[in-house]
């Protein structure tokens, strides 16, 4: 595709995000869409957050993503927001309609999951700085709160992008070998930040097949006493909790309690999971 093809794909998939999603608290005119290469990704990244959210600094783990793995990502404001995009040519229009309908639900899910506010605003991240009442300067929960958010906002992004832009379902046998192929990154990851988006990506995928329980689908393994059968237990518990949580009235709503017990149930399965790798 060439770049003005990208940008027309970008607004028609914004167009058609505003239509298929219900209340969503943004217009087209609210969205800046930026396409750039990759070298300057970065750069521009920072400078679109200096002007529309100043008070969240970027980190080394943001600057390496932007440098070397994402495709795109959402800059979240209280007024405009923008989604950064690198210029890639050999994405199709498919690719690029799933890539970016993902970045508009991460502005979507952030404006509406805790009644206008941001989670991260109000508990903190492993990726935010901010203030506590206290005074002190950062605000770093690297554990199951977290590990939750990180798990659920790349979940439930990925998970509508599936959902709203496939032609057609996937079938448990076409995603199969992808999905557990993500599920093993967990152990191998680089960084807790991969780990997490991996997982959260095959969880998105599993959930969208079209197989009916996919909970059933699994494999079931004999020895209930390996890690091998603990890993899958614990992954079972991950997508059922999950699953659950999709079937209310608004799933993007979430509350401390929820990312906190998904956060509890991610670890157990990274922990089970590592067991199990370490021992092949």
């Amino acid at each position: 595709m060439t770049l003005n093809e990208m940008k027309t794909c970008a607004a028609e998939t914004l167009s058609y995000f505003i239509q298929t999603m219900p209340d969503v608290p943004f217009t087209e005119d609210d969205i800046v869409i930026e396409f750039a290469p990759k070298a300057k990704m970065t750069k521009r990244a920072k400078s679109l957050c200096a002007q529309y959210v100043p008070d969240k600094p970027f980190n080394e783990t943001k600057e390496y993503q932007l440098a070397n793995t994402i495709a795109a990502n959402a800059i979240i404001g209280r007024d405009k927001s923008a989604v950064i995009v690198r210029v890639n040519y050999k994405n199709t229009k498919q690719n690029w309609r799933e890539i970016l309908f993902h970045e508009y639900m991460h502005i979507f899910c952030a404006k509406l999951e805790i009644d206008g506010e941001h989670f991260i605003d109000i508990y903190g991240s492993g990726h935010t700085l901010g203030e506590f009442e206290n005074g002190t300067s950062e605000k770093m929960y690297d554990g199951f709160l977290n590990a939750g958010y990180v798990v659920w906002s790349e979940f439930i992004a990925q998970y509508y992008a599936l959902l709203k832009t496939s032609d057609k379902p996937y079938t448990f046998s076409d995603i199969m070998d992808y999905a557990f192929g993500l599920l093993g990154e967990v152990h191998i990851a680089y960084d807790e930040h991969t780990a997490k988006t991996s997982f959260a990506m095959a969880c998105a995928y599993l959930l969208t097949c079209d197989n009916g329980n996919i909970l059933s689908d699994l494999v079931e393994i004999e020895d209930t006493d390996s890690n091998e059968k603990q890993a899958e237990i614990a992954l079972r518990n991950c997508l059922a909790y999950l699953h659950a949580h999709l079937q209310t009235e608004k799933p993007w709503k979430i509350n401390e309690n929820f990312i906190s017990e998904l956060g509890n149930k991610f670890l157990m399965f990274k922990t089970m999971n590592s067991l199990h790798n370490g021992r092949r």
